[in-house]
């Protein structure tokens, strides 16, 4: 990955912006989810994703928002087509350290360390520099040469996703367990095809410079076979270059971090218009039943109508119901207990 020469290469349609840590992390809200009838109804789980449907829900709390400078608002219109593997050749603070250094002209979007922690600086609809500069590519990718063909930089058609550790470092269970999480998670969430054309190491892009990116320690066969059962995707066109709120995602509904950060087995997904059935529902900005926690932000009364945007079945206890409801940024956010939402 990561050397003292920028891998953004050149864009003439998109400029970095001045947002570093009030972006948002890449949460992918999804609609369909099943609606939620009070507190006693369930959610469906374990749906598998087709080759026209993405999975239902995803649970997010894994990923932590580190945020940096260095990207491109949007893609110029592209799609993205690949995932890009790369090894840091240091540590996951060193790494985060180089990605908010606006002078460094480098990131990926994600990065996953030995420990198994899974960090983020880019969103995925936006464009990272960390694969941009072609040296003798491998032209049998056909995204790749017809790309090049048309002047695309590589960075607005991949999804790059760093590895702590040096080249040939042998990956731990951990760090390998949450690197194909997020495998998965990016293929189903942005329909990525399953393959070796399209899940692919730095080399691939350039070979000269970056020859040992991520390495032979890579667990390439190992990833390879326990990805091959996920059907094949059909092709989704990204979001266009319009401007981006901070602090937001744009996909579907609206989520601000500061509600997700710290909260435990978030799912974000689109759970549509519902009702609040009592008077003095308490939203908080965080799970709690707490009087003295400073987390209460309003009082709701009976009859009023919400829009929801994820849940957590990690919250504390009400009336013997562990489930709390999000808000949607569109209806001022927070959490309210499913208890009092019907």
């Amino acid at each position: 990955m990561y050397n003292p020469t920028p891998d953004k290469g050149s864009n003439p349609n998109n400029q970095p912006d001045a947002v570093d840590e009030n972006q948002t992390a890449d949460t992918q809200a999804i609609s369909g989810a099943p609606s939620v009838g009070g507190s006693n109804t369930p959610f469906s789980s374990g749906r598998t994703a087709t080759a026209t449907a993405v999975a239902s829900a995803v649970d997010i709390s894994r990923i932590t928002w580190k945020g940096s400078p260095n990207h491109w608002v949007g893609r110029d219109n592209n799609t993205v087509v690949a995932i890009v593997n790369h090894i840091m050749q240091g540590t996951m603070e060193s790494t985060n350290g180089w990605f908010k250094n606006r002078r460094s002209e480098v990131s990926s979007h994600f990065g996953v360390a030995k420990d198994g922690r899974i960090w983020q600086w880019v969103r995925v609809p936006d464009a990272a520099w960390g694969n941009g500069i072609p040296e003798s590519p491998d032209l049998s990718l056909d995204w790749l040469a017809d790309g090049l063909k048309r002047k695309i930089n590589p960075n607005n058609l991949t999804v790059s996703i760093e590895h702590e550790g040096n080249t040939g470092d042998t990956f731990t269970e951990e760090q390998y367990q949450s690197s194909l999480w997020l495998h998965k998670y990016l293929i189903t969430t942005y329909r990525i095809v399953p393959d070796r054309k399209h899940i692919i190491g730095h080399y691939q892009i350039s070979a000269k410079s970056r020859a040992n990116c991520p390495g032979k320690g890579f667990p390439w066969q190992r990833l390879m076979n326990e990805l091959a059962g996920i059907p094949t995707p059909a092709p989704i066109k990204q979001p266009s270059n319009t401007p981006i709120p901070p602090n937001t995602n744009p996909i579907n509904s609206m989520v601000d971090m500061k509600w997700i950060q710290g909260v435990s087995g978030v799912i974000i997904t689109d759970l549509g218009v519902k009702t609040i059935n009592t008077n003095n529902a308490y939203v908080r900005s965080k799970p709690s039943l707490s009087g003295t926690d400073n987390t209460l932000l309003r009082v709701l009364s009976k009859g009023k109508q919400l829009r929801f945007s994820g849940y957590t079945d990690a919250g504390p206890a009400f009336r013997g119901n562990v489930r709390w409801l999000l808000i949607s940024d569109l209806d001022d956010g927070g959490w309210v207990h499913s208890s009092m939402v019907s």
